[in-house]
C-alpha cells in the first residue's frame, strides 16, 4: 500500500452504503469498484460519471480484424520482380495496418468511460450517503495516493475533512450504461474481402509469382478503403464517447 494516504472514520451506515455501491458497481462492470480510483477522477479531474459502454458487434470487429490480419500477413510474404509493384504492395500494407489500427478501439466489449460531462440518458446507479451524523465513526476508510496526489491534495484541500469531501463524491458520483450499435456493421462480413483473403493465402502456399494476381489484391485493398470507413463511421457515438473521456 502507498505510504501516502488520507483517512477517516465513516457511520456504519455509510460503510454499508459504500459497500451496497460496491456490489451494484462490479455486477455490470469489466473492472471492480475502487473507492480510491474513482474518488480521486472527482477529486483531481472533475470526473464523477462513468458510462459502462457496452459494444453490441465486439465478435464482428474481432472477426474483421482477423481477416484483415490474416490478408497484411499474406500479403507481406508477396515480392515482386517489379519495383512499382513491391511500391503498390507497401502501400496496401500500410493501409491494412491503418485499418488494423481503426478497428482496435472497437474491438472490445464492454468498456469503462469517466467524463466530466453528464449524459443525456437515464443513471444506472447513485447512491449519495446518508446524513447519519448522530452515530459514532467507526469504521476507518484510506484513500491511497501517489507522493504527487499527495501533494496535490494537501495543497488544494489539507483544510477540508475528508469525510466532507466523500460525501461530495458520492451526492455526484453517478454511472450509466449504454448499448452502442453500429449502423454499417455489414461492411464488417464483405465476401469479397473474404475471397481476396483467401486468393492472398493461395498465392502464398502455392509460391506462385503473378504480377496479375499481386495486382488484383493491391487494387483491392486500395478500393476497400471506401467501404472500411463506412464501417468505422457507424461507430462515430461510440468513438466520440471514448474520445470524450481524454
Amino acid at each position: 500500500m502507498s505510504q501516502f494516504k488520507a483517512s477517516t472514520r465513516l457511520t456504519e451506515i455509510n460503510a454499508e452504503q459504500i459497500e451496497q455501491l460496491r456490489r451494484e458497481y462490479n455486477e455490470i462492470s469489466v473492472s471492480k469498484f475502487s473507492l480510491s480510483d474513482a474518488f480521486k477522477q472527482h477529486l483531481f479531474h472533475n470526473r464523477s460519471f462513468v458510462i459502462i459502454a457496452k459494444n453490441c458487434h465486439s465478435i464482428e470487429f474481432g472477426k474483421y480484424n482477423q481477416t484483415l490480419a490474416n490478408l497484411y500477413t499474406n500479403l507481406s510474404q508477396i515480392k515482386s520482380a517489379v519495383p512499382e509493384t513491391n511500391k503498390n504492395i507497401t502501400i496496401a500494407l500500410r493501409t491494412l495496418l491503418k485499418m488494423k489500427l481503426d478497428v482496435s478501439r472497437l474491438r472490445f466489449k464492454t468498456l469503462e468511460i469517466n467524463t466530466a460531462t453528464k449524459p443525456d440518458f437515464e443513471s444506472l446507479i447513485n447512491l449519495p450517503l446518508f446524513e447519519d451524523s448522530h452515530s459514532p465513526r467507526k469504521k476507518q476508510y484510506t484513500i491511497s495516493l501517489t507522493e504527487n496526489e499527495h501533494k496535490e491534495y494537501q495543497d488544494r484541500f489539507a483544510n477540508q475533512d475528508l469525510v466532507k469531501l466523500l460525501f461530495e463524491f458520492f451526492d455526484a458520483f453517478t454511472v450509466y450504461e449504454k448499448e452502442f450499435i453500429n449502423s454499417s456493421i455489414e461492411f464488417a462480413d464483405n465476401n469479397k474481402l473474404r475471397d481476396v483473403g483467401v486468393l492472398a493465402n493461395k498465392y502464398v502456399l502455392d509460391k506462385k509469382q503473378d504480377e496479375s494476381t499481386i495486382r488484383t489484391l493491391t487494387d483491392f485493398v486500395h478500393n476497400y478503403g471506401a467501404f472500411h470507413k463506412k464501417l468505422i463511421s457507424g461507430s462515430n457515438d461510440l468513438l466520440a464517447f471514448i474520445d470524450g473521456a481524454k
